[in-house]
């Protein structure tokens, strides 16, 4: 039988040593993870409450114990593969710091179509199922890609700041971006690496071209 003692940081009784705001917060972390390869196998319009919960090993009621509906769980999903991919360049560009920032795009480009490639669960959240949900979402998939236009951008100029004027730019290297992403996803990510990266460097050139702005 599991220990049983009144937790200490107020977050409730404690059962095999956690307390109930950390088993909730694991619960949590499993509909997520569950969410992201559902989505990933059958899509987000096809998925209920009910197939992640399977998925998680857990019951309806703790999926809105951290959920108020399933858009919620889409947003969380996202955010959470959007971290790992920031993550995930982040570190591609570090491992080349003293390189000329050209050479540390190209290594976070080609860390980044790996990433799609070895994880086509979490490449699904990201370039297909974000699309035409609800407002909400949409807002939660440009905050994303804003955030992958920024890192992007000061990787090749580290003196890059962003500006009013270039927020329309931003937006569409995105999204040619994240077009090369589907076209290539759709054909089961055929096409050597090394050719992506080099149609899509060209894209990333435009966020930091001063004769643009």
């Amino acid at each position: 039988m599991a220990n049983a003692a009144t937790s200490k940081t107020g977050q409730g009784r404690t059962y095999g040593g956690q307390s109930s705001g950390e088993r909730q917060a694991d619960r949590r972390e499993r509909l997520i993870r569950a969410a992201i390869a559902t989505y990933g196998e059958q899509g987000y319009r096809r998925t209920t409450v009910a197939d992640v919960c399977r998925t998680a090993g857990l019951t309806p009621r703790y999926f809105y114990e951290s959920f108020a509906n399933s858009e919620a769980l889409l947003i969380a999903a996202y955010k959470e593969v959007t971290r790992i991919a920031l993550d995930t360049l982040r570190a591609a560009a570090s491992a080349l710091e003293d390189a000329e920032p050209e050479a540390r795009l190209e290594a976070m480009l080609s860390a980044y179509y790996t990433l799609l490639r070895e994880r086509p669960a979490s490449a699904r959240v990201f370039v297909a199922e974000m699309s035409g949900i609800s407002a909400a979402v949409d807002a939660a998939f440009e905050i994303g890609l804003s955030k992958f236009a920024k890192l992007l951008a000061q990787t090749s100029d580290p003196e890059w700041c962003e500006t009013d004027e270039g927020a329309l730019r931003k937006t569409g290297v995105m999204h040619g971006l994240l077009a090369i992403a589907r076209s290539w996803i759709a054909d089961e990510c055929k096409a050597p690496i090394a050719d992506i990266v080099a149609v899509a460097l060209p894209f990333c050139r435009i966020l930091i071209d001063r004769d643009a702005r």
